[in-house]
């Protein structure tokens, strides 16, 4: 037989094990993000540098990226709506120093209650930023009715729940096309080695 075809036929039949191992890998993941369990479970724990309410932290000091900070509150009863946050920027060669409001959502893909990984004390998360400048966040104070004490950590990392619908829906979907190139490939080998048979020849394949 030619190599080529040889080589081409053990190709096809190790297409069996990669088949049917993707589709069982695929399956896992894509129920694993659809129902947020084991590794993509909402985040429940986090590190982070605490604060007063009313006290400045710089955010700098604490080693987050400006552009992807997590706000949390203490005690985790807190509603996330009472709470206001300003951000103010480094002061610049020109002696301005600029103050605004932080906006942005209550973060998905995080637990209702997390907790600091050095301490019990519980935090709720109220709001993650996006697209702010390193420049232009570098203190940051919280206020809030009932709020004890506020932690910034980093929202790197945590899964949104668009992302975990989308991933895992896509493996879902990609799973039975594994599934079905695994099947091909054992048809297809379990045909050759019927071929070579009825001609008398040999196979290596255990697959009649």
């Amino acid at each position: 037989m030619n190599p080529l075809v040889q080589r081409f036929r053990a190709v096809v039949a190790m297409w069996i094990f990669v088949g049917w191992g993707g589709f069982l890998l695929a399956g896992f993941l894509g129920l694993a993000l659809l129902t947020q369990t084991g590794p993509f479970a909402a985040a429940s724990t986090f590190s982070a540098a605490e604060f007063a309410p009313g006290a400045e932290i710089k955010v700098r000091d604490t080693g987050v990226r400006p552009g992807n900070i997590l706000i949390l509150a203490a005690p985790a009863t807190v509603d996330p709506a009472t709470v206001r946050c300003t951000a103010k920027s480094r002061v610049y060669s020109t002696g301005e120093q600029r103050s605004r409001e932080l906006t942005g959502a209550r973060p998905e893909g995080t637990a209702a209650v997390m907790r600091d990984r050095g301490e019990p004390r519980q935090f709720t998360p109220v709001l993650t930023t996006e697209g702010t400048g390193w420049m232009e966040t570098d203190f940051v104070s919280c206020t809030g009715a009932g709020a004890e004490a506020f932690a910034l950590t980093t929202a790197k990392g945590i899964q949104s729940d668009r992302f975990r619908l989308g991933a895992g829906l896509l493996l879902m979907l990609l799973a039975p096309v594994l599934a079905g190139l695994g099947c091909l490939a054992l048809y297809l080998t379990r045909k050759w080695n019927r071929e070579a048979a009825l001609r008398g020849g040999s196979t290596s394949w255990p697959y009649r």
